[in-house]
Order: structure tokens, then C-alpha cells, then sequence
């Protein structure tokens, strides 16, 4: 399987040519750590809070180091061929190339076959800018509900023609929902898009005119014009038709079309992954930016898995390694107040409480105690509720307040009858009672352990001459 980002092999002569003024300030195995790379990626994170802000090149040129171990070792692991990252890395590599690949004669076609396609639709006619109040005249209306809707129109009418604002009128009045909460604007519109009534109106006024009540299949209509004018020339329209085209993703559909007319052109030899290849060989070597942009996602990808592998997932899985944690480092996690250990047991009935609070005792512990309740209590719909194993000191849970520690306040009205089930303990009887804290720790442990034997597996140099000339070489 192709190797995840190969293509960095396939410019080394292209990189090699800016590495005369580039010199190598790290190795890492067989990587190469230039000063750009290094100066690209410790300015880059200079605003990160609470990594590099604080640290010297020196400081940070350790970090670095074991980021690089860390990838090289991804990489030994062959986590560069797993599917789903060549696949995430793709997508992001082909976004970051597509300015590259950006054919603006595709684009101005179709910003001119849409300004076409648009004169040929107005026909000469303006395009409007209206605004209306609408009062709706229900199909199964009666004769006499229809007049009185009619005769609501009429005083909006008068109202507006007496100086009322037409768009708080139509904020207040309207019952189009629609463009009631813009004052009744609705967006420019040609002929064809509206009913006909309305139409038929809406042409007859000029800037400024408001038309008499207008009947449609959906009721009385009073319509402003706010504006109307002919279509503008092509080349008045040209850069607003392109922004327009640029939101709805023109850019990359016009470098998909390149890439296509680029496979048909070479009779189906080329593949996209192979142009892309190229593209991206042909820009990477001088334009470091980029270069490093696609390095730092792709080294970014395989960092991530391989710490889910190595640190994460273990952490969370190896209850020994926790638990021997929490017994080497007991005055860590020692509490300074009391802890409730245990569950809250919630029932909308006296009875059920103590029911509950029974099975709850007999079954705590288990893993699926939550369901054992439903499946005892709940059948017919939720009458008891327990929360999950709780470890909270006073001020954590108010539930906990009110139960354990004395708090005021009252419990759900829907489930009136509660009880704690466990117990106070002064300080943590196992990691299970400061799992987080003592889980972040373990990580931090398998981490340093993890970086140790990488340092050990792999030969690594830092270059103390060129690291001293970072940032002071301008």
C-alpha cells in the first residue's frame, strides 16, 4: 500500500536545493530537521498558551526531538498505510493545493453562462427589490371572512399612505414569516418567480410606490418597490458574480475539472493521485510554507494514533498499572476533606425508594447497575433512577449537599423521594476514587517512558551551532 504522504521522497532534490541556505539543525533517524522546519514550527506555536511562549529555542528544540522520535517510531509501526489516514491526509492535501490547480478560464465560463443565463431569464423586464405585507385569506375561508380580511388590507393600506412605517407594520402585521422579520423585504426577483397577481403589480409600481391591496391565491398583498433597475453589464457584475461563485465552492470544482480534462488528455494513464503528486512536487520545494503546512498534518495524523496506541488507550485500560500509580503516590491524591462514596437513588414513591435503595446495595458495583434498575423498576416507564458511582466532596453534587452534607436545597418534583447509598470516607481507598487525576498522571508516566525508549531506539543529534543561530540569521 502507498506509503502516507511518499510524495516528500519524490522532491528531495527540490528540497535539497534550498538546504545550501537552509542547514540542518536536527536529526532524528533518517530525518533531517532543517532550521526552517524547526524555526516554521517553534514560531508557529509561540502564542500556543503554555508551550512555547516561555521557552528558548534550546528548551524547545527537546520538544521537537521528541516529536520527531515519536513519528519516526508511527511510522516503523506502518501507521503511514492505515486507510482512514492516507484517506483524512488526502482530502486535507488536495484542499491545501487546490489554488494550484484553480483553472480561472473554467471559472469565468461559468460566471458568464450564469450572467446569461440570468439576462436571458429577465428579458429586458427590471429586477425588483420589494417589500410586502401580507394578510392571509384561508382557502376555506367564507365570503364574509374574505371581506374582512379585505377590509383589514384596506386600512393597512391607508395607514401606510398616511406615513406609517411600512417595514414595523410589516414586522408587526405581516404573515408572511418569511420576510415579516426583515420588514417585509424579500430578495431582488425577475419575472416568473412570484404568482401572477402579484407580478402583474409589482411591475406597474415605481421606486418608492406602494400598490393597493393585491389579491393572490394566498391573500392581500400591499407591496412596496424599494428599487427597481436593469441588469447591470457583465463586467460591472464580474467581481461580484465570481465572490458569489468562490462561497459555493468554484474554486475547487474548477481544479476537480482541471484534474479530469488532465486524466482525459493523457488517455486514462494519469491517475488524480498521480497529478496531484506532481502538483504537489512541483510547488513543495520553494514554497517552504506549504511544505511544512502538509508536513506538520500528515507528522500530526500519525503522532495522533500512535499516542492512542502507546499512551492513551493504555492508560485507560491497564487497572494495574493504575492502580500501582495511586499506591506509589498515595500523599498525591490525598484529600483534604471528606468524600460521599456511593450512588443516588431517586423514586417517585416512598415504597419504591425503599425498594430501590435495597437492589441498589445489593447489586453496587456492577457495571450496568443502571440498567439492572430499568429492568427491575422501569418497564412500564421511569419510576426509579440511580446516577452513576459517585466520589464527591461537599460542594461537587447539590444533590450530594442535600443528602450527605447538609444543603438546603429541594429535590426534583418528579422523583420526591431520594436517598444516598454509600458512605463517607476521608481519603481515596483506591485509584476508582481519583480515576482522572490519577489517569492523567499514569499517561504523563507512559508518555516519558514511551520518549526514553524511542531515545534509546533511534540515533538523534542536535546541532547546537545552527540551533544557536535560530531566529538571529535575518
Amino acid at each position: 500500500m502507498k506509503k502516507l504522504f511518499s510524495t516528500l521522497t519524490l522532491c528531495a532534490a527540490a528540497i535539497a536545493a534550498t538546504a545550501q541556505t537552509d542547514p540542518v539543525l536536527m536529526t532524528v533517524g533518517h530525518f533531517q530537521v532543517t532550521r526552517g522546519e524547526f524555526e516554521y514550527a517553534y514560531n508557529k506555536n509561540s502564542g500556543e498558551q503554555g508551550a512555547v511562549e516561555e521557552k528558548t529555542p534550546e528548551e524547545y528544540a527537546e520538544m521537537y526531538l521528541n516529536y520527531k522520535l515519536k513519528v519516526l517510531a508511527a511510522e516503523d509501526a506502518g501507521l503511514d498505510t492505515v486507510g482512514s489516514l492516507l484517506s483524512e491526509f488526502r482530502t486535507y492535501r488536495d484542499m491545501q493545493l487546490t489554488p494550484y490547480l484553480v483553472d480561472q478560464t473554467f471559472i469565468d465560463s461559468v460566471a458568464r453562462a450564469l450572467y446569461d443565463q440570468t439576462a436571458e431569464h429577465l428579458g429586458g423586464k427590471d429586477i425588483l427589490h420589494l417589500s410586502h405585507i401580507m394578510l392571509q385569506v384561508p382557502a376555506s375561508a367564507t365570503a364574509t371572512e374574505k371581506e374582512a380580511v379585505r377590509q383589514r388590507a384596506d386600512s393597512v393600506y391607508r395607514a401606510v399612505m398616511g406615513g406609517a412605517d411600512f417595514a414595523e407594520l410589516a414586522m408587526r402585521l405581516s404573515q408572511d414569516p418569511g420576510s415579516a422579520r426583515y420588514g417585509g423585504a424579500i430578495r431582488p426577483v425577475g419575472p416568473g418567480e412570484l404568482v401572477k397577481e402579484f407580478e402583474d403589480a409589482a411591475y406597474a409600481l415605481q421606486a418608492g410606490e406602494v400598490s393597493q391591496p393585491v389579491l393572490t391565491p394566498y391573500g392581500y398583498h400591499i407591496i412596496k418597490m424599494r428599487e427597481r433597475k436593469q441588469l447591470e453589464p457583465y463586467e460591472a457584475m464580474y467581481d461580484q458574480i465570481i465572490a458569489s461563485l468562490k462561497r459555493q465552492g468554484i474554486e475547487e470544482a474548477s481544479a476537480e475539472s482541471r484534474i479530469n480534462k488532465m486524466i482525459a488528455a493523457s488517455g486514462g494513464t494519469l491517475t488524480r493521485e498521480a497529478i496531484l503528486d506532481s502538483v504537489l512536487n512541483a510547488h513543495v520545494g520553494d514554497d517552504a510554507t506549504l511544505r511544512f503546512l502538509i508536513q506538520e498534518y500528515r507528522e500530526g495524523l500519525l503522532l495522533y494514533e500512535a499516542a492512542q496506541n502507546q499512551v492513551w488507550k493504555p492508560a485507560l485500560t491497564d487497572t494495574l498499572g493504575l492502580q500501582r500509580q495511586f499506591e506509589e503516590n498515595r500523599a498525591r491524591y490525598a484529600w483534604d476533606a471528606p468524600h460521599f462514596r456511593g450512588y443516588i437513588v431517586q423514586a417517585k414513591t416512598k415504597k419504591l425508594l425503599k425498594q430501590a435503595v435495597s437492589f441498589v446495595k445489593k447489586h453496587a458495583g456492577a457495571d450496568n447497575l443502571s440498567a439492572l434498575v430499568d429492568a427491575e423498576f422501569n418497564k412500564g416507564g421511569q419510576q426509579v433512577r440511580v446516577s452513576k458511582l459517585l466520589v464527591a466532596k461537599a460542594g461537587d453534587n447539590t444533590t450530594i449537599d442535600r443528602l450527605v452534607f447538609g444543603g438546603k436545597t429541594q429535590p426534583m418534583a418528579a422523583f420526591p423521594f431520594e436517598k444516598a447509598v454509600g458512605k463517607k470516607i476521608k481519603q481515596p481507598t483506591g485509584y476508582e476514587d481519583v480515576v482522572q487525576q490519577v489517569t492523567a498522571d499514569y499517561q504523563q508516566v507512559l508518555e516519558e517512558r514511551w520518549v526514553e525508549q524511542l531515545r534509546q531506539r533511534y540515533p538523534h543529534h542536535i546541532n547546537t551551532e545552527v540551533l544557536r543561530t535560530v531566529n538571529q540569521h535575518h
